[in-house]
C-alpha cells in the first residue's frame, strides 16, 4: 500500500472527524479554545441586546447589563478541595455544592451566573496569583431591574439564557429579544412602555407595605386604573420580591395574586348585583325592601341577616348601608338565568385578557348548578370567585356609562430605531348597562362615602367620590364552613363621582390587627391614595388643591452630577440615579452589575470627550454600610 496515499487518507478522515466534532460542540453550546477561554456561537445571548422595559413616562424598569459568569474547566483543576473552598468564600455558595460540580470529568461547568463586579475583582486577583487554575470569568449578559421590588409581578424576570420566564419579560419575549436573522449582525430588541406610573407605583407600594406591618395580613393588593381608557397606573401585590434576586424567593411570594388569586368579594360585589337587577328592570329607584326581619324564603334553611336593622330601604340604602337583606330581596325581582347572563357580561367567570401570563378565570358556576340559595347569596358577594383584575374591569362599566373596558398594562411598543410598533388605547369590550343605571349606581356609592355610610372613612375633602366597602367571610378548608377568624377586607372607589377619572381597589387578605372590617381598614387607604394621586395627576377636585401625602412617602434620590469638561465621580450612586445618562447622545454608557457604583473607567477627573465610553461597575453593597468604630 502507498504510504503517502495512506497518510493523506488518514489526514482527510481525521480532518472530517475534527470538523464534525467542532460542529457538534458549536451546535450544543461552546468549544474550549484554551484554558479559561470559550467560544460563543452565533445566535447566543451576546448577539442580542434585550430591549428595555420602561414606565409610561420613560423611566427604565429593566435593562441589559454585562455580568460575568464563573465557569470551571474541570480537567485543569489541580486541587478540588482548595478550589471549592476559595470559590465558596468569594461567591457565598456551599462548598459541597461546588465540589459536586467539580467532580464532573472533562466538563466546562457553571459555578455561578451574573456575579457582582466586587466578586469578579477578587476572583481575578486570585487567578493572577495562580490559585484558581481552570476557573474562568466568562463575559455574559443579564437583566438588571433598577426599581428592585417595585412592580415585580408585572415586570417579571428572565432565566439564565436571558429569555423571559414571568410577567412582561415572558409575554413580550419575542419583541424584547428577537431571534437574529443574520449571525454577523447584532440584534436589538424593542422597547416596552408600561401603563404603570412608577411615581404612583412606589407611593402605593409604601402604603401597601404599611398595611402589611399594621395588620399582618397574608397579602395586600392595591390597584389604580385610569377610568377613561383602562390603563393600570399602579399594580401592587404584597408580598413581593426583588427581581434582581428572584430565585431567592419561593413561588407563593412570586405568585401574581391580582390575576391568579380567586376569592369571594363580599359586599363590594353588591354594586354589580344591584346594577344587574336595575338593568333587567327588576329594581328601580323607587323600589323598597323591608329588611327588619332578615331575608328568608322556602328554598333556604338559614336566613340572611344584616349587622343592624335598616328598616325599609331602597337601592340607595342597600349600597349606603351595605344591606345583605336588601340585596337578597332585590335578587328575587329577576330570574337566575338573566342574573347569570349579566354577571358574565360584566366579565366574571372569564379572563380579562390583560397582557400578563397565568390569568385565572375566577369561579362563576353555570346557572344549571345553582341551588335555591345561589341567587341571593351571589347577590351579596358569596358563592362566586373573582380576581382583583376582574373587579377593576367590571368597575370600568360603572365609570363609563355602562361600557366595559379592557384593562391594559402595556402603553406602547417602540422599535429599536424609535418607530411606534403598537399603541394600546381605550378598548371597549361591550355595553353592559344602560347609562342611567351606571349613573345611579355611582350616585348610590357616593352616598356610601357620606355621613353614616360604610365608606365614610374614604371621603376626600373637595372631591365627590363613589365608594363600596366589603368584609368577606372566608371558607375554612378544614371544616368547609366560613371561618370565624379569616376575612377579606376591601374597598372599591370611583372618582370623581360625576365624571370618573380613576378607579381604585384595595384588598387586604386575612388581616390580623385591631379590625378586619373593610370600612375601617381598607376605606382609609382610599383617602390616602386620593390625597396623593389627585394633586399628582392634577385632577379637578371641584375646589381647592388637595394636599399631598405626608413627607414619609416622598423618596429622595441623590442627584446625578453634571458632566462638564471632566468626568465626575459617580461613586456610591444607585443604579436608578444613573439611568439619566442613557439619554445622552454624546456618551456611550455601559453599566456592569446592580446596586451602587463601586468604581468607574475612565476615573473621575478624566477630560470629557464626545463619544467616549463610560463604564460603571456596580455592587449590591450600599455606600457607608459598615459600622464606624464610634458606634
Amino acid at each position: 500500500m502507498n504510504t503517502s496515499l495512506s497518510n493523506r487518507r488518514i489526514a482527510v478522515v481525521g480532518g472530517a472527524l475534527l470538523l464534525f466534532a467542532v460542529t457538534l460542540l458549536i451546535h450544543y453550546g461552546r468549544i474550549m479554545l484554551s484554558a479559561g477561554e470559550t467560544y460563543d456561537p452565533p445566535g447566543s445571548v451576546l448577539d442580542v441586546e434585550r430591549g428595555p422595559i420602561l414606565d409610561r413616562n420613560g423611566r427604565l424598569l429593566a435593562i441589559q447589563s454585562e455580568l460575568p459568569t464563573v465557569t470551571v474547566w474541570t480537567p485543569y483543576v489541580e486541587d478540588s478541595q482548595a478550589t471549592a473552598q476559595q470559590l465558596s468564600r468569594v461567591l457565598n455558595i456551599p462548598r459541597e455544592d461546588i465540589l459536586q460540580r467539580l467532580s464532573i470529568p472533562n466538563r466546562d461547568v457553571v459555578i455561578k451566573r451574573t456575579i457582582t463586579p466586587g466578586e469578579a475583582e477578587v476572583l481575578e486577583l486570585l487567578k493572577q496569583q495562580g490559585e484558581l487554575p481552570g476557573v474562568t470569568l466568562r463575559r455574559d449578559v443579564g437583566r438588571v431591574y433598577p426599581e428592585g421590588n417595585s412592580a415585580s409581578h408585572v415586570i417579571g424576570f428572565t432565566g439564565t439564557d436571558n429569555s423571559g420566564l414571568e410577567g412582561i419579560e415572558f409575554t413580550q419575549d419575542e419583541l424584547l429579544s428577537p431571534a437574529p436573522d443574520n449571525p454577523r449582525k447584532r440584534v436589538y430588541g424593542s422597547q416596552i412602555f408600561l401603563t404603570i406610573d412608577i411615581v404612583i407605583q412606589n407611593a402605593v407600594e409604601q402604603i401597601a407595605e404599611d398595611l402589611m406591618e399594621q395588620h399582618s395580613p397574608d397579602s395586600v393588593m392595591i390597584m389604580v386604573m385610569d377610568a377613561k381608557n383602562g390603563d393600570m397606573l399602579s399594580y401592587v401585590s404584597k408580598p413581593d420580591y426583588d427581581l434582581n434576586r428572584f430565585n431567592e424567593f419561593d413561588e407563593d411570594v412570586r405568585r401574581n395574586r391580582p390575576i391568579q388569586m380567586s376569592y369571594e368579594p363580599g359586599s363590594v360585589f353588591k354594586v354589580f348585583s344591584l346594577a344587574s337587577f336595575m338593568h333587567l328592570g327588576g329594581v328601580t329607584d323607587s323600589s323598597r325592601f323591608n329588611t327588619s326581619g332578615g331575608y328568608t324564603n322556602p328554598r333556604i334553611s338559614i336566613p340572611i341577616t344584616d349587622l343592624g336593622n335598616y328598616g325599609v330601604i331602597g337601592p340607595r340604602g342597600i349600597i349606603q348601608y351595605s344591606s345583605n337583606v336588601g340585596a337578597a330581596y332585590a335578587s328575587d325581582t329577576v330570574n337566575r338565568e338573566s342574573f347569570y347572563h349579566l354577571l358574565r357580561r360584566f366579565g366574571f367567570g372569564q379572563p380579562t385578557g390583560i397582557e400578563l401570563n397565568g390569568e385565572e378565570s375566577g369561579l362563576l358556576a353555570d346557572v344549571e348548578r345553582w341551588s335555591g340559595r345561589s341567587k341571593p347569596t351571589i347577590a351579596i358577594g358569596q358563592e362566586i370567585g373573582v380576581t382583583a383584575i376582574q373587579m377593576m374591569q367590571a368597575a370600568s362599566a360603572l365609570a363609563n356609562e355602562g361600557v366595559l373596558l379592557k384593562p391594559h398594562i402595556i402603553k406602547r411598543i417602540v422599535s429599536p430605531s424609535g418607530e411606534l410598533i403598537r399603541e394600546y388605547g381605550r378598548t371597549p369590550v361591550r355595553e353592559v348597562l344602560e347609562p342611567e343605571v351606571a349613573d345611579a349606581i355611582l350616585e348610590y356609592m357616593n352616598a356610601a362615602s357620606g355621613s353614616g355610610g360604610t365608606g365614610r372613612r374614604a371621603a376626600i375633602d373637595g372631591m365627590e367620590i363613589s365608594v363600596k366597602t366589603g368584609t368577606a367571610e372566608v371558607i375554612d378548608p378544614e371544616t368547609g364552613r366560613y371561618s370565624d377568624e379569616l376575612f377579606i377586607a376591601s374597598t372599591l372607589a370611583i372618582l370623581p363621582s360625576d365624571n370618573p377619572e380613576l378607579i381604585m381597589y384595595v384588598v387586604i387578605q386575612h388581616p390580623r390587627g385591631d379590625s378586619f372590617l373593610g370600612g375601617r381598614i381598607a376605606a382609609p387607604v382610599i383617602k390616602d391614595l386620593g390625597e396623593f394621586i389627585i394633586p399628582y395627576l392634577q385632577l379637578d377636585a371641584g375646589g381647592e388643591r388637595i394636599p399631598g401625602l405626608p413627607s414619609s412617602l416622598e423618596i429622595a434620590e441623590p442627584l446625578l452630577p453634571p458632566i462638564s469638561s471632566q468626568i465626575p465621580d459617580y461613586s456610591g450612586l444607585p443604579l436608578k440615579t444613573l439611568l439619566a445618562l442613557y439619554e445622552r447622545e454624546d456618551l456611550s454608557l455601559r453599566i456592569h452589575g446592580n446596586g451602587w457604583v463601586q468604581r468607574q473607567t475612565p476615573p473621575p477627573g478624566t477630560p470629557f470627550q464626545e463619544g467616549m465610553e463610560l463604564n460603571l461597575y456596580l455592587d449590591d453593597t450600599p455606600p457607608d454600610s459598615g459600622e464606624s468604630e464610634n458606634e
